[in-house]
Order: C-alpha cells, then structure tokens, then sequence
C-alpha cells in the first residue's frame, strides 16, 4: 500500500509551516494585548454625553440587571436618566457635585431608555419594584422618569428623587435651575448622601 504525502513538495511543506507560525503568531498577539488601555473610562464616557459634568465625576456605567441587583439587595446610588433628556445633564451635575461635596466616590449610571421602549423583563421588574415611588399616567401605566435619583442601603430605598418629571410647560433648565434652587437641590441631595454613608 502506497503512502499519500502531506505535501507535494518541500516548497509547499515550507509555505505552510509560514502560514502556521504566522498565524501562531497573530493569536499569541491578539490573545495577549491589553484591551483595557483603548477603553474609554466611565467617567469621560459620562461626561461626552452630558456636557454640564465634567471628565472629573463619579459615574459608573451599568445595565438593568446590576440596577435591579442593587436596588432588592444592596447598597447603591443609582441616576436613572438618558441623555436625550434635557433635564439629566443639568440634574447630574448637581447630583455629581453633591457627591464630591461629602465624599461619595461612586454613583452608578443606568440609561434605561432603550430597555423601556423595547418592553426590557428586567426594567419592568424595575418598575414594578419601585411602584410606590414611580409616575403613573392618567391611563394607570407605571415608569419611570428622567432623571431619577434612588439611594439604596443594603436593599431599602432610602432616598428616591425625581422631582424633575413633575415639572410641566415650556420651562428649560437653564432658566429653572437658578443658583437658589440648584442650591437647595444640592442641599437635600448632601443630606441623604450623608444618611446613606452612616
């Protein structure tokens, strides 16, 4: 019985055995650089989508599930918000500067927009855990609004703000947000940040 060669000649077996080690090569490459440095941080992600807050802030980029993790059973500060919202940008940059103010090092960011227009499971039970805070429309439909401020202690909700979706009419932040009130949003939002780290 007639063996079959692997190559046909050693010209081929040599291209080959190139080809192989090239792409040895390339896996070993790929497989070991360091893809954390072209990452972009949370907090300059943060501040290209909300122009008022600056690269130097607190925000953590998370999804619904870690949203809904921290508010049954941990403890977190949450801002609920997307950046279409003309109110986030104003409301986060008192939010951040409240938070430097007394030391809060971390604030989570979940941008609940696409998980509530696309009917997201894990939104829903966002919503329906937070019923009792939440909007409801003339209709009885519950959701939540932007922005949305909630502080969590090991799963009790012990601040919850959203006192931006009650306002109504052609107001704008920049004329809303006067220093008087800015100010006393600042102050309410010290104080529970204060309770929260106790």
């Amino acid at each position: 019985m007639e063996r079959t060669k692997l190559y046909k000649n050693k010209i081929q077996m040599i291209i080959y055995n190139i080809i192989f080690i090239i792409c040895l090569i390339l896996c070993i490459v790929i497989g070991t650089k360091d893809y954390s440095k072209d990452k972009v941080s949370d907090n300059i992600r943060f501040s290209e989508l909300y122009s008022q807050v600056s690269s130097n802030n607190v925000y953590k980029f998370i999804n619904a599930t870690e949203a809904l993790s921290i508010i049954n059973n941990r403890s977190g500060i949450i801002l609920m918000g997307f950046p279409t919202n003309k109110w986030t940008n104003s409301y986060a940059k008192i939010v951040n500067d409240a938070a430097k103010e007394v030391g809060i090092k971390e604030i989570y960011y979940y941008d609940f927009l696409n998980d509530r227009e696309n009917n997201n499971g894990t939104y829903e039970t966002i919503v329906n855990k937070l019923e009792v805070y939440v909007t409801v429309d003339d209709l009885g439909n519950k959701d939540l609004h932007a922005p949305t401020l909630i502080i969590v202690k090991d799963g009790i909700i012990i601040g919850y703000f959203d006192d931006m979706t009650n306002i109504k009419g052609p107001l704008t932040p920049e004329y809303y947000y006067n220093e008087t009130v800015k100010n006393k949003y600042k102050e309410e939002i010290e104080t529970i940040f204060l309770e929260y780290m106790k």
